[in-house]
């Protein structure tokens, strides 16, 4: 049974998801702040719809989704890829402070943020978002971050994922419920957008708009009910644990 974006806000999704963010992270969100969508991809997709335009162009830390370079350019944007220190195999940040421009108009960070569940320590955030903070100074104009969070539950031992809008107000985090509760195929996912998000209203139209025409602004509602609503685990379960007998 599928039901429009306006039956779902009403089914109290989300409502429960504001409240479930601000309890486990702190992060004060109203309804109005989160865009209910059917799977992390239609999010993303709608998201850089609503935020990008030709000739923008979008940091990424390596090592990087291809995905992300097909969503970029399909926008007439350009993927800017912030290579590794070789010697901490974290974010060269020099390079990040070069690589930031006048053009620059979206950073996307993945939670965790490699395929082996590591996470970024909190002065690897702080920095990121420090950097982030200094171009928008300088430059004149805001520069939003995506938390891609779908896999955020799977964690490397007991390690902690930064919680991005804690360290940058311009933050739009992206996350699902059917990796973290195990009910692959039954996506119901959501963009959660900081109350404090330069032009957050102008943003959550335009996601909107987007859904709207790629026909993807609806989602299971027993998958709302079942998954979203109550996804406020206190700490992540480590990922070697998923798969112990």
């Amino acid at each position: 049974m599928l039901v429009s974006q306006f039956t779902k806000e009403r089914l109290g999704a989300a409502s429960a998801v504001a409240a479930s963010l601000e309890g486990r992270f702190g992060t004060s969100y109203a309804a109005s702040d989160i865009v209910m969508t059917a799977g992390t991809d239609s999010a993303i997709n709608a998201l850089m719809d609503a935020v990008l335009e030709p000739e923008d162009e979008v940091i990424a830390f390596a090592p990087c989704g291809q995905a992300y370079r097909a969503l970029v350019e399909d926008r007439g944007a350009r993927l800017v890829e912030v290579p590794l220190d070789e010697e901490t195999m974290l974010p060269d940040f020099v390079a990040l402070e070069c690589m930031l421009t006048s053009r620059t108009k979206l950073a996307i960070v993945g939670t965790p943020n490699d395929l082996n569940a590591m996470a970024y320590p909190e002065a690897v955030a702080d920095g990121i978002a420090g950097a982030l903070f200094r171009a928008q100074r300088a430059f004149g104009h805001s520069i939003m971050l995506l938390a891609d969070e779908a896999h955020r539950d799977l964690a490397n031992d007991s390690t902690q994922n930064p919680w991005w809008p804690a360290f940058y107000r311009n933050t739009a985090v992206v996350r699902t419920s059917d990796v973290s509760a195990s009910v692959a195929g039954e996506p119901a996912s959501y963009v959660a957008l900081t109350p404090e998000m330069a032009g957050r209203g102008d943003v959550v139209a335009g996601i909107r708009r987007a859904l709207r025409e790629a026909n993807t602004a609806y989602a299971p509602v027993m998958a709302q009910r079942v998954t979203v609503l109550p996804s406020a685990a206190a700490s992540p379960v480590p990922f070697a644990a998923r798969f112990a007998s």
